[in-house]
This record gives C-alpha cells, sequence and structure tokens, in this order.
C-alpha cells in the first residue's frame, strides 16, 4: 500500500519535486528530453519509491543524495545538475525551433544536454543574461513571484524620459495596474540618461517590462537585461555562454549539493 514517505531533515534549498528529479534521471539516460507528464504517470501507477516507500504523489518534495529514489527497483542517483549563463544576442527566440534562429543554437557543443532549459524567457530583440538550468525546481523557484528574484533591465525610449507621466516612478514602486487588468507587483524604476531608464522587477509577465512603461507614456526601443538575482553578464561576450562557478550556482534558490552524475538504465 502506498503511504508518504519518511521524514528526514530538509530545508527549502534541499529539495526537489520527485516528479522533477525523475525526470530529470530519465532524460540523462535516455539522452532525449522527457516529458514531465511521463514521469508523473510512473509516480502514480506506484513504479517510485522513496527510502524503500512507494509514493504516488508527483509534487512530493524529496532530498536527493540524502533520500533514495528508486523506479522500478532501479536507484536514482542524485544528478549534478548544469547551470549556464549566456548573453543572448537580438534576434533569437527562446524556445527551440526548427527554423528561427534559436539561443539553443548558440549552446556550445560541449554544454549541451537534452534536459538544459533556459529560466523563462526575453523577446527576440531583446538582449542581454539569460540563465539556463537542467534542474526543473530550481528553474520553478527562479520564477515564481514568491521567491523574489529581480531581474533588472536597459530601457531605451523613443521619448525623453522627462516625457513619461508624472509619477511615473512612484506608480512602478507601488505596484501598478496595467490596461488590460493585469496587476502587477511592486517594482523599480530610474532615469539613467536622458533617454534611458533601469527597471527592476521580480516577476516574468508577457512583455511585462515593455507594457509597464507603455503604462507611463514609454516606446521601448532597445531592452537589455543586466542581471538575474545577483549574476550578470559582466564581461561575457554577446552570443558567448559559460557555466556558472560554484558559489554562483549555490547562491541559487533550492540548488542541491554537489552530487554524482546522472546515470541509470533507459526510461
Amino acid at each position: 500500500r502506498a503511504q508518504a514517505a519518511p521524514t528526514v531533515e530538509r530545508t527549502r534549498k534541499d529539495m526537489v519535486r520527485l516528479d522533477h528529479a525523475l525526470r530529470a534521471w530519465a532524460t540523462a539516460c535516455s539522452e532525449h528530453s522527457v516529458p514531465l507528464k511521463q514521469a508523473q504517470q510512473r509516480i502514480r501507477r506506484g513504479e517510485v519509491s522513496v527510502d524503500g516507500t512507494v509514493v504516488t504523489e508527483p509534487r512530493h518534495q524529496v532530498v536527493p543524495g540524502v533520500e533514495s529514489i528508486a523506479c522500478d527497483g532501479s536507484p536514482v542517483p542524485a544528478g549534478e545538475h548544469s547551470f549556464c549563463l549566456m548573453h543572448k544576442p537580438p534576434g533569437y527566440i527562446c524556445q527551440r525551433h526548427p527554423r528561427d534562429p534559436s539561443v539553443y543554437d548558440l549552446v556550445p557543443e560541449h554544454l549541451r544536454r537534452p534536459d538544459l532549459a533556459a529560466c523563462g524567457r526575453l523577446d527576440r530583440d531583446t538582449t542581454g543574461m539569460l540563465l539556463f538550468a537542467t534542474d526543473g525546481g530550481v528553474q520553478s523557484l527562479l520564477l515564481h513571484p514568491t521567491s523574489r528574484v529581480w531581474k533588472e533591465y536597459t530601457a531605451v525610449l523613443q521619448e525623453d524620459c522627462s516625457a513619461l507621466r508624472p509619477g511615473a516612478q512612484a506608480a512602478f514602486e507601488a505596484g501598478m495596474q496595467l490596461a488590460d487588468g493585469l496587476q502587477c507587483a511592486p517594482a523599480g524604476l530610474e532615469a539613467v540618461g536622458v533617454s534611458t531608464v533601469r527597471v527592476r522587477v521580480h516577476e516574468g509577465h508577457f512583455h511585462q517590462v515593455k507594457r509597464m512603461l507603455a503604462e507611463v507614456g514609454g516606446t521601448v526601443k532597445a531592452l537589455h537585461r543586466d542581471a538575474f538575482g545577483a549574476l550578470s553578464d559582466g564581461d561575457l561576450p554577446v552570443g558567448a555562454m559559460r557555466t556558472l562557478t560554484e558559489a554562483e550556482a549555490r547562491a541559487l534558490p533550492g540548488t542541491l549539493p554537489p552530487a554524482s552524475r546522472l546515470r541509470g538504465a533507459a526510461f
């Protein structure tokens, strides 16, 4: 009979969802991206155990490397995840696409993995810092508004900053409601040039920065992401990509201590 898994000492930083851990292992084993739904189905069918106890809830929180996970009796090792930073050039989309230029086309061969995915998206013509990760749990934490991971952008406007609506900065700081009814969380706005502003947000709604600036009378001509949390592209050349240092990776919400590399039987 399926039961809840035994309780162990854990913190939010250590925990990942069981279905995410299972999918990461399966993807690494099969060398192609395994759908999350497939991992969830195997869990619901009672094929996965944690510390010897069958768990049928895909969202069950586990600590890989502390709790022993098995699928059909085969151990699911704690994985060594990959975290990378790219300086995105203009003209590239953030989805895998057979025809349109994609940021995945820029990933160097030695960094390519089927489970490596961009954390959020930048518009085709938006440039700057784009984070990639193989850990779905970390991706979810980074993008969830409650994690309050701030993203900083520099926007060049068609107008002078003086043309923005009076009280624009206060409207950003209070949390504005857009014309379509979307309520934005408090954000930051600062003029840093004649027609250049710096924007800080911790949400990731569709075209959010452009829409918020439009709400106060600004038209974005160019947009660049300077920072994602404590990470910045720094001196990284346009179009280049590098792995995060261990200190940078450990600073990300939800990242785990280093563990053995993923391996095992095909999923």
